[in-house]
């Protein structure tokens, strides 16, 4: 497996895409034609972060997932490590849920090199795509032929978004069976207590224009 990873990385370095970020962008119902390898995360602030243990009668492994802040928003990352146990390999793993985002792109990315909670990875992610229902896939497997078999770790899954507020969500793995593990998701940013105050205002200065048009 390192054996694999080293020329990915190798091919990658030649090609000039190792050490340079360009984004991926992707919209609702319109997949990627890849995700774009990065030699590294993106750095920030942990905000949280989960890790869970998955085991069915198809595969077993440990799905992680964090969150950070950024200078331009949150990100969402995304690992799973297939065990030698498993009997089967993973064709898919799901975000759920990014509907606060409405139409706007967000940028998808991974990378080989693990921190913090994540592993180095050697399955790249072969392309991404959206549903207008907030889901987010992320996919492993080109026909049939899953890209994360038993005993292999997945490439770290970066989600870039310009969301300021995050909450809980769901981190899905799939192939043939599905299994959710935890995660986190975009939210709409709450108003303040001085925000409430102005909106109150306002529609109480509405009410009385109201009532002095009755009355005139």
């Amino acid at each position: 497996m390192q054996s694999k990873m080293k020329h990915v990385l190798i091919g990658l370095a030649f090609t000039g895409t190792v050490g340079q970020a360009y984004a991926t962008p992707l919209l609702v119902n319109l997949p990627t034609a890849e995700v774009e390898i990065v030699a590294s995360g993106f750095g920030g602030t942990l905000l949280d972060s989960a890790t869970t243990l998955i085991s069915n009668a198809s595969y077993n492994g440990t799905a992680r997932t964090a969150v950070y802040s950024t200078a331009t928003g949150l990100d969402f990352y995304y690992q799973f490590t297939n065990n030698a146990s498993s009997q089967n390999g993973i064709d898919r793993l799901t975000a759920f849920d990014f509907r606060s985002l409405g139409a706007q792109a967000v940028n998808v990315y991974q990378t080989a090199v693990g921190f913090d909670l994540f592993s180095n990875g050697t399955e790249v992610s072969k392309y991404a795509d959206r549903t207008m229902a907030g889901v987010i896939g992320l996919n492993f497997s080109p026909v049939s032929i899953a890209d994360i078999p038993p005993g292999t770790t997945s490439f770290i899954q970066i989600i870039r978004t310009s969301a300021t507020h995050y909450q809980p969500g769901n981190f899905g793995v799939l192939d043939g069976i599905g299994s959710n593990a935890a995660g986190f998701s975009p939210a709409a940013a709450v108003p303040e207590a001085s925000t409430y105050g102005m909106m109150l205002l306002g529609l109480g200065l509405l009410g009385m224009i109201g009532m002095r048009k009755m009355k005139g």
